[in-house]
């Protein structure tokens, strides 16, 4: 699968983070405590809208993206509108990952504190990951840490693996299961909107 990139002067008027959770609340019929279950594969997704554009041009390489990326995937920027992510280095994993909620990094600017909210995408096998720092943290002498983030890994991670802290970006599938539409109006100007959903 290839994965489709749209042009720098494509950037969304409005962005709508959500989460897809896959764990679950399991509720006793008889009035008992809850109980939480946490399960692998809780990610992110986005719903975009696109500022109107001309039809003769700057739409008709929208939608060939849009449509391409229905049977691929796109990547674009995760938004964090105002925040500052500064200068994280060259960040990359530093030790094997099998599971949890504590990612071991190298390569970074000593002294660089990464922020509790601030997202970040991690690349495995030629396909990246959202995840977000659940806690602030400093850089050590060495240009390491220990960074805690949520949600916890779905995936095994390698030493080397990229991540991406300075300009974080979501991979994935375009409005998975529904219908992809845009509108174009009188005025010859075209409308997108679509959800950009991770897939794995």
């Amino acid at each position: 699968m290839a994965v489709i990139t749209m042009p720098d002067w494509v950037v969304p008027n409005g962005a709508e983070p959500y989460l897809r959770d896959f764990g679950t609340v399991l509720t006793p019929f008889l009035g008992g405590p809850e109980q939480r279950i946490n399960r692998l594969g809780t990610r992110f997704g986005l719903r975009l809208t696109l500022p109107s554009m001309p039809t003769r041009s700057e739409a008709l390489v929208v939608q060939s993206r849009l449509l391409r990326a229905r049977e691929d995937r796109l990547l674009m920027e995760w938004p964090q509108p105002d925040f500052d992510t500064g200068d994280p280095g060259a960040p990359r994993v530093s030790a094997a990952v099998t599971s949890g909620v504590t990612l071991p990094l190298k390569g970074m600017a000593v002294g660089y504190t990464v922020k509790e909210g601030q997202f970040l995408a991690i690349i495995h096998g030629g396909r990246r990951y959202v995840h977000m720092f659940a806690a602030d943290g400093t850089v050590g002498a060495g240009g390491t840490i220990n960074a805690p983030i949520w949600p916890m890994f779905r995936t095994q991670l390698s030493v080397n693996d990229i991540v991406e802290i300075a300009v974080p970006r979501i991979e994935g599938m375009v409005s998975p299961g529904d219908e992809l539409s845009w509108q174009i109006s009188v005025d010859r100007l075209a409308s997108f909107s679509f959800t950009l959903a991770e897939g794995a």
